[in-house]
């Protein structure tokens, strides 16, 4: 099995978004007070949760979309052009995921700031 050059620089720009965000959601939980409901990432702001489900959403939906693109990226049969729009895809979405978590991360303490429910 051959690996290519643009699978590996794939997985390094999704290591780096992945330690972005969880490196974000550890600062992000350590505010949290225990019982705080925090509302939901990834469209389901409406809704509530515990701490620890949103952010096993807010981290859990990138980390699988970044192995499933690993995944599609690895395919012996692809074509070398195929190959470059699956880099281009990872390169793209990686930080695309990077910039809606830290913006949930801003809105939801923004709202939980308001309800003092965050710790200084």
């Amino acid at each position: 099995m051959s690996v290519s050059l643009l699978s590996v620089l794939g997985d390094a720009l999704w290591i780096v978004a992945m330690a972005m965000i969880a490196s974000g959601a550890q600062r992000f939980w350590r505010r949290l007070s225990a019982d705080a409901r925090v509302p939901m990432p990834w469209g389901f702001s409406r809704l509530r949760g515990g701490r620890v489900a949103a952010l096993v959403l807010a981290i859990g939906v990138p980390l699988l979309a970044g192995l499933a693109l690993s995944a599609i990226a690895r395919d012996p049969g692809l074509a070398p052009d195929r190959v470059l729009l699956a880099f281009l895809a990872r390169a793209v979405t990686a930080p695309l995921f990077v910039l809606a978590h830290y913006a949930w991360i801003r809105a939801a303490s923004q709202t939980l700031e308001a309800e003092g429910a965050l710790k200084p």
